[in-house]
């Protein structure tokens, strides 16, 4: 298995063994005379070296922010971290919205630039994040969008084979039991999609040690009427692999718990399970065509249906249930339960017709 690269051992400047034995001030100095774009690459290879969404998303903002500091083509191999300012950072968060860009995104934008600098700052004594200071726009918060009780039903109607127009069979019990998945864990996509037949527990109540955001494991409970349909999605999937490649039936259970929940065969070697998994448009454009079928039977945003909103489904179901919002963010792996607060906000309607509610009750 391939090692993800140290930061501090790859960098062009926070390790350098002859550094090793120079005062530790003079690292900070000589880090301002780095070429940002180097020390960018050196961050992206440790925090975003993967596929999914959130590490393209990372790469996609430093990349911006490297060409809004160095203002031309020409400029961008010769900037140098020194040149990197609060005023610098806080022209790239207006210049962003001046493009019309939605706050979210330039928010997320700017808390990539801060964790950049943070994560300097953290690993060479007497660097200052440029970044810390910078102001991202104000956001009302709002409530994440999830699927009420109709569409849900609409999208199982969709995610069912009957109904899914897949030939293959396999592949259409695989995309509904990623779909049912989904609604019942709040799993994250590529939680799902990274999940391996090692990690589900052997009474199929759990799925053990799902890596969460910021390196973090949870384990994540599966109901009870998940745990018949796993049941089901397992033994095709396995008569699928040994139907296809008979030698896998020859693999010991430590091997085959190597190989990804959710198979598919495109370019799939026998000998590197990781070649099995889907690809993260795999699974957004499983959901997104499921979404798209429910809209025969239910008209609304379904046809533009993404994974994220699943999990809101499930986060909104959760709280509704429980009224634990702390309960809910450790179900869905939040490190912060201010990040899950944000599905206790309510609608202006809702207001409303709270006030009427109890002014008719006093009167």
């Amino acid at each position: 298995m391939t090692r993800k690269p140290d930061i501090e051992a790859e960098s062009p400047i926070l390790l350098r063994n002859e550094q090793r034995t120079q005062s530790i001030p003079s690292l900070s100095d000589a880090l301002q005379g780095e070429r940002l774009k180097a020390v960018i690459e050196n961050y992206l290879s440790y925090y975003a070296s993967g596929e999914g969404h959130t590490a393209r998303a990372k790469r996609y903002d430093l990349q911006y922010f490297l060409e809004h500091i160095a203002q031309s083509p020409e400029r961008i191999d010769y900037v140098l971290v020194g040149e990197w300012t609060l005023q610098q950072t806080q022209s790239f968060v207006d210049y962003r919205l001046s493009l019309g860009e939605a706050p979210s995104t330039v928010s997320r934008r700017l808390a990539t630039v801060k964790h950049f600098g943070r994560t300097l700052a953290e690993r060479v004594h007497g660097f200052i994040n440029p970044a810390r200071e910078a102001r991202g726009p104000v956001q009302s918060v709002s409530r994440p969008h999830g699927l009420d009780a109709d569409e849900i039903s609409a999208l199982r109607w969709a995610a069912h084979p009957d109904n899914s127009n897949k030939k293959d069979s396999y592949v259409a019990k695989r995309n509904q039991y990623l779909v049912e998945l989904l609604l019942a864990t709040g799993l994250r996509a590529d939680e799902v999609r990274l999940l391996l037949l090692g990690q589900i527990s052997e009474d199929l109540h759990w799925l053990k040690n799902v890596k969460t955001k910021g390196r973090k494991f949870r384990n994540v409970y599966l109901a009870k009427d998940l745990q018949e349909l796993t049941k089901e999605y397992l033994v095709l999937r396995e008569a699928e692999l040994i139907g296809r490649y008979p030698e896998y039936a020859k693999l010991p259970p430590p091997l085959r718990a190597a190989f990804p929940v959710f198979v598919s065969f495109y370019q799939a070697e026998l000998g590197e399970p990781a070649s099995f998994g889907l690809s993260p448009k795999t699974v957004w454009r499983i959901i997104a065509e499921t979404g798209k079928r429910a809209q025969k039977n239910y008209v609304d945003l379904l046809g533009n249906l993404h994974p994220h909103r699943l999990r809101h489904t499930f986060a909104h179901g959760l709280l509704d249930s429980s009224r634990d919002i702390r309960l809910v963010a450790q179900a869905l792996g939040h490190s912060d339960v201010r990040t899950t607060m944000r599905y206790t906000e309510r609608t202006e309607e809702e207001i409303a017709r709270a006030i009427e509610k109890k002014n008719s009750e006093s009167s």
